[in-house]
């Protein structure tokens, strides 16, 4: 069963810390990302560049290199998961999703007051019950502690960067959208919120795996993504039949529907004859059936741009 729950973590983690704002600060850097960025052909020599971003941040952004900057100005539409700064009204439509599938509803309080016990954004504060485990799972994730230990920044994603940028050019686009994303976590929140809590109990591990996430994306170690995906997909194989078919269930969800899905929408930028630009989190590009491996089984040329 250790196998099983440590799958919901890898998974969940940084899509659990959601994306970071933009904050303009001293000693900014240029961000070298071009070993995650790729140009996806068709055999007519038609393409659109993916490109795997990391959620949370670290360092204060100059630019990123001049090889993605490159792609970013010559892309007819820049593609994100979904809009950094939704509008009010829908912030407001959005946040009832928060509360389904509650953590209270379900009857786990007392694995939250175990929680609070361990995290100072969670101390004192039993309330929040009333919010499912995914916006608990965030609140860990920017727990000052965690984000120390793991040398997070709350400001300073790579995605926000993008964003800012696609709002610059006017050319902005969602891949899915915040309310979808919201809609399958409150699905996902029914049957997996004991195994979640479980695994944020173990703050060791909460912080080892997102800093080794953070090492790897800004060190540019793309074969620890698809070591870790491809591992991931292996371990389910292990798992006894009815562990295999729930954590499959939560995995295909959570990863490889919307990898699907992702795809097909680069697919059809490149049919339109357009040069977009996708930028998706890197846990969703690599591995087995990740999209770049996706691609390739559809019969498009995947070029690394490092």
């Amino acid at each position: 069963m250790k196998k099983s729950v440590k799958l919901v973590m890898i998974i969940v983690l940084l899509m659990a810390g959601g994306c970071t704002t933009q904050k303009k600060e001293e000693n900014t850097r240029i961000i070298d990302t071009s070993m995650f960025l790729y140009k996806v052909s068709d055999q007519k020599g038609k393409y659109s560049y993916l490109f795997g971003t990391c959620h949370p941040g670290r360092y204060p952004i100059k630019s990123l290199d001049k090889v993605t900057e490159k792609a970013l100005d010559e892309s007819d539409s820049i593609y994100l998961e979904c809009d950094m700064k939704p509008s009010p009204k829908e912030t407001e439509e959005i946040t009832k999703y928060n509360t389904y599938n509650s953590i209270r509803d379900l009857g786990l309080e007392d694995k939250y007051e175990n929680l609070m016990k361990q995290y100072k954004s969670l101390k004192g504060k039993p309330g929040y019950a009333l919010y499912n485990v995914f916006v608990i799972s965030s609140l860990v994730i920017n727990d000052p502690e965690v984000l120390n230990k793991a040398n997070i920044s709350k400001f300073n994603a790579i995605d926000n960067y993008i964003y800012d940028y696609a709002q610059k050019k006017k050319n902005f686009k969602e891949v899915e959208g915040i309310e979808f994303q919201m809609k399958l976590l409150t699905e996902l929140s029914g049957d997996y919120s004991e195994t979640i809590l479980d695994n944020l109990a173990n703050k060791e591990m909460v912080i080892k795996s997102a800093k080794e996430d953070l090492d790897a994306y800004y060190s540019g170690n793309t074969q620890y993504y698809e070591d870790e995906q491809n591992l991931l997909l292996n371990q389910l194989e292990q798992l006894n039949d009815s562990d295999k078919e729930k954590y499959e269930k939560y995995w295909d969800i959570l990863a490889y529907n919307r990898n699907i899905h992702m795809k097909d929408t680069l697919i059809n930028s490149i049919n339109n004859g357009k040069h977009d630009f996708m930028g998706i989190g890197c846990k969703h590009i690599y591995g087995k059936k990740g999209i770049i491996q996706l691609l390739k089984d559809d019969g498009y040329l995947v070029e690394c741009m490092k």
